[in-house]
């Protein structure tokens, strides 16, 4: 009896523990599921926000960075038209300082303005305004230009490139350049020297400023009205005047002609004529005029399409993975599997979105360095030709002064009684300092023009835009062009002393080398060095700079530069190359500077560039660079 009731005990309990079992096993399953279910869909969660933050965030860098290549190109419109117009208004205003045109006597200005007419190509004609507004002009028409306001401003003092007018001589759209005649007594001008020049060049700058198919430019002076636009109806006429655009039916047209007028520099989307396009507008320095760029929305957004592209496929590709972590909660191990495989996906896409950010980063910075390079080439040659004319001049004028010198020494012999008179005159005039001091002034003048000439080879060795491939060039000449470049941040200030540049530079042969790059290379490491000093001189009085460059025998060329500014910690030296690091405040540096230093000495050289640095001690950078590429 016993023994039947143990069997049937053992059986009852069996089953119950079976039961028990059961409920534990699958409470842990379902337990398990809700764990890793909630882990994948955080996960998910957190993928997503990133991936679309940064999204958003490499979408509006690059969306300003096209913007801003927009406003550059009409920038560079509008320093066209400026770079124009003050060598314009350069030439008649050393004109109107000359002797003759300051005696005011037409019977002698006329044949000078004649003949600078014909050797400058430039102006359609030249007049003489007196104070009561009547002129006469070069094609010996005498008219009253009191009314105009070329003349009304100039009286004022000013030196004015007007709004473009039909000349009431010419009958041709012309721009008035005017400026004062000075007097010989008093503050208010003796007079107005006025230059008719033809619109032409302006209307050539603004025809060949587009960017894309259906993008077009023109030119509003102070009013509003079109000087320069490709649908030439709305641009005045000797037989009809042109409407203002602050009178147009489109009120988007009017809001940025207003902005236009008002001198502002902005590009923003608008809505012309039911589509949508980008205005970047800029005005001008040496007229009151404004020119704007329209450019199709779709011709600016165009390189978007390849970030659109790779978000929808990340985009695909998460969908697809939270697709395959659903059904896999059904096994464990799968489960488990699949959150190692979305774990390494989530750092990978990470690694992705950083060096896509890095690499935007570097894009921007690459553009503005080109444009740059393109600003200082353009006003470097602006710039020589000028210098090169007054040194080519000064050669010929120190002839002169000798030849007149010699003259008078000559009269001196030949009639040593002058009369009374004379010997006044001469006593007056102090004729021995004169000869003294004359051949001095004009040598002097020489060194400058020399100076100027230099430094504007300088610059344009510096940009070498026309180097794009490796060629072979000279270090130290590279060297020496970028000091020039920062000689402004080296000389003595009232509030800081000179930074000393020791100069150690090793017979170097021509090296293979991207020019352009290198001297960035240079500008950086330079420019940093400039900021450790100046920080420096706040306790130390001396700055000095040491550069020293050599040939190793392993045919590579070593360039060290050297600072006694306030060093580096350690940390600060494992991130200096690091790109977005930087030490300085917010608006003076971006982190990009050594990044992008390192890259063209490693990356485009096979090059290595090391820091060496103690605290408060100074800092040293090695540069190694290899005489050939072996690509």
């Amino acid at each position: 009896m016993m023994l039947k009731l143990r069997k049937l005990w053992l059986k009852i309990n069996s089953r119950w523990s079976t039961k028990i079992n059961k409920k534990y096993y699958s409470f842990k399953w379902r337990s398990q599921n809700l764990v890793l279910l909630s882990i994948v869909v955080i996960l998910s969660i957190s993928i997503s926000a990133t991936a679309i933050t940064s999204y958003k965030i490499v979408k509006g860098l690059l969306l300003d960075s096209l913007r801003e290549q927009a406003l550059l190109k009409t920038l560079q419109g509008e320093d066209d038209i400026d770079n124009w117009l003050a060598i314009r208004k350069t030439e008649i205003k050393t004109l109107a300082n000359s002797a003759v045109v300051r005696s005011l006597d037409w019977s002698v200005m006329e044949p000078y303005l004649q003949s600078e007419v014909k050797r400058l190509q430039t102006f359609l004609l030249m007049a003489l305004s007196i104070p009561d507004g009547t002129l006469i002009n070069t094609h010996q028409d005498h008219l009253n230009v009191k009314d105009r306001e070329f003349f009304q401003r100039s009286m004022a003092g000013e030196t004015v490139a007007a709004d473009p007018i039909i000349g009431r001589t010419t009958k041709q759209l012309q721009i008035q350049i005017s400026t004062p005649i000075p007097a010989e007594t008093g503050i208010k001008p003796a007079g107005v020297l006025m230059g008719g020049i033809p619109i032409n060049r302006v209307v050539e700058v603004i025809s060949n400023l587009h960017q894309g198919k259906g993008s077009y430019a023109f030119a509003l002076n102070s009013q509003g009205v079109p000087i320069a636009h490709r649908n030439t109806e709305l641009i005045g006429t000797p037989e009809k005047a042109a409407e203002s655009f602050l009178n147009s039916r489109n009120p988007k047209l009017v809001e940025i002609t207003q902005k236009m007028v008002a001198k502002r520099t902005n590009i923003e989307l608008v809505q012309l004529n039911g589509k949508w396009s980008y205005v970047a507008y800029a005005p001008l320095r040496e007229a009151n005029w404004s020119v704007a760029l329209i450019v199709p929305k779709e011709n600016i957004e165009s390189p978007l399409q390849a970030l659109n592209l790779l978000a929808t496929v990340l985009g695909g590709l998460l969908l697809v993975g939270l697709i395959s972590a659903w059904r896999q909660v059904q096994l464990y191990e799968q489960i488990r599997d699949r959150a190692l495989i979305s774990s390494q996906q989530a750092q990978q896409l990470s690694k992705t979105l950083k060096e896509l950010q890095n690499t935007q980063a570097q894009l921007i910075h690459t553009e503005k360095m080109s444009s740059l390079g393109q600003l200082v080439a353009g006003v470097a040659h602006e710039i020589n030709n000028p210098a090169n004319f007054i040194h080519a001049n000064l050669n010929h004028a120190s002839v002169y002064s000798q030849d007149i010198l010699d003259l008078l020494k000559l009269y001196q012999q030949t009639y040593p009684n002058p009369t009374p008179e004379i010997s006044d005159r001469i006593q007056d005039l102090d004729i021995e300092f004169l000869a003294e001091d004359l051949p001095k002034l004009m040598a002097s003048m020489q060194v400058g023009t020399k100076r100027i000439r230099q430094i504007v080879l300088s610059l344009r060795n510096f940009s070498r835009l026309d180097e794009a491939e490796m060629k072979f060039v000279d270090i130290n000449e590279g060297l020496d062009n970028t000091l020039m470049i920062l000689n402004h941040r080296l000389t003595a200030t009232p509030n800081q002393p000179e930074i000393q540049i020791v100069k150690k530079y090793g017979d170097l042969p021509l090296v293979e080398c991207y020019a352009g790059q290198l001297n960035q290379v240079f500008m950086n490491v330079l420019v940093n060095a400039i900021d450790a000093v100046e920080e420096s001189l706040l306790v130390n009085n001396e700055g000095q700079i040491d550069i020293q460059t050599e040939l190793t025998d392993e045919k590579q060329v070593i360039i060290q530069i050297s600072d006694n500014g306030i060093g580096m910690s350690e940390e600060v030296k494992q991130r200096v190359f690091d790109y977005m690091f930087t030490t300085k405040p917010v608006g003076k540096g971006i982190g990009l500077g050594m990044a992008i230093a390192y890259q063209i000495v490693v990356d485009k050289h096979r090059g290595t560039i090391k820091v060496d640095s103690i605290p408060g001690y100074g800092t040293e950078f090695t540069i190694v660079i290899p005489l050939t590429s072996n690509k």
